[in-house]
């Protein structure tokens, strides 16, 4: 029985950190979280049976409350793999790899700070996204000159990435890692830019680390996707960006 159901879109870049951290939780097949994808309905709102209003990814607990952030999401994870009260709780743990946010202080005080530069990123490049995008047209005022700033700070966020992944992700090999929550986070965002928006994030060349980490990580089985894993209609649409 399932104890925990979670929605997604399994595409969209939040869900699919939550997808990916599944996975190298080793979690992703768990009997006890049941995996819903949603569908868009002809007024544009995510919908699935059970499932509240708002965007993915959500997730419902037990108690018939919801979790709506996807960090607050993979924390949970992390929480009950690290302290199972519940007797599913333990079932979950009891299989779940090692913590994804570090075994020492500074370990996780090490993925928080990451953590936060590439969610804040995520946001920037949004925004980048709904202002400049060919996408967003006919849903809402557009801006390529604030596209353009916004491009910028994320691009600045990931220039202080850089310096936390010399060293990592070194090799061909992503199962020799130790992957984070924050590895999720900022994987997913490379993903999706560079495969839905056509934005290579990290082909500047004083981003030589990002970029390792990219193409390395990409290799594994957590984050392998199909050639047509994003809707064709879209894709289009989504790498024209506006001058």
């Amino acid at each position: 029985m399932a104890h925990l159901e979670l929605f997604v879109l399994t595409w969209g870049i939040y869900p699919r950190r939550v997808l990916i951290y599944l996975h190298e939780k080793g979690l992703l097949n768990s009997p006890h979280i049941k995996i819903t994808p949603v569908t868009i309905s002809p007024t544009n709102e995510m919908v699935a049976p059970g499932k509240p209003k708002g965007t993915v990814p959500i997730l419902a607990l037990p108690d018939g409350t919801f979790i709506k952030q996807s960090v607050a999401i993979l924390d949970y994870f992390e929480d009950i793999c690290d302290n199972p009260q519940e007797q599913w709780q333990k079932d979950i743990a009891a299989v779940a790899k090692p913590s994804m946010r570090g075994s020492s202080a500074r370990e996780i005080a090490t993925t928080r700070e990451i953590l936060a530069l590439a969610d804040e990123a995520t946001s920037l490049f949004g925004f980048a996204c709904h202002k400049g995008s060919k996408l967003f047209v006919t849903l809402e005022p557009v801006d390529p000159t604030a596209s353009g700033f916004a491009m910028e700070w994320a691009k600045k966020n990931l220039k202080l990435l850089e310096a936390y992944y010399e060293g990592r992700f070194e090799g061909n090999n992503p199962n020799g890692e130790k992957v984070t929550i924050a590895d999720c986070v900022l994987f997913s965002l490379l993903q999706f830019a560079k495969e839905l928006y056509a934005r290579d994030l990290v082909a500047d060349p004083e981003l030589p680390n990002l970029k390792r980490f990219y193409n390395v990580f990409k290799e594994s089985e957590s984050a392998k996707i199909p050639e047509d894993f994003y809707p064709r209609e879209i894709k289009e649409l989504a790498c024209v960006w506006l001058e």
